[in-house]
């Protein structure tokens, strides 16, 4: 070995823990924001069945009740619009990554037809 190959051992093995370390950093960002998807996906189906159930029952308002649904489900309720028998809802669950920011979802909760 010449003197000058001396330490390339060195830079290669450096360069790959940097390599390494950077695909863990993706994977854990990406499973960060699904993880961020589904929580905000449950958040906002239940919102949505209990906004449903609160409009069909008659027993209040039913965003606040989508409100206090998603809010125990670590979301928080964008929108909400009763549309007819069906209620529409949009939360929201903040992600842990910073360039992300918010994660969304929507659900939709009403009547089957009877067709």
């Amino acid at each position: 070995m010449s003197r000058w190959e001396r330490g390339s051992g060195t830079v290669v093995g450096i360069g790959l823990v940097c390599a390494v370390g950077v695909m863990l950093s993706v994977i854990l960002t990406v499973g960060n924001v699904l993880i961020c998807k589904s929580v905000a996906q449950t958040a906002a189906d239940g919102a949505a069945l209990a906004a449903a159930d609160a409009l069909y029952e008659s027993t209040g308002d039913p965003c606040a009740a989508a409100a206090r649904i998603a809010a125990r489900n670590r979301g928080v309720v964008r929108a909400c619009q009763v549309q007819g028998e069906d209620v529409v809802v949009s939360a929201s669950v903040d992600s842990r990554v910073p360039l992300i920011g918010k994660v969304r979802a929507q659900a939709k909760a009403g009547p089957k037809d009877c067709e």
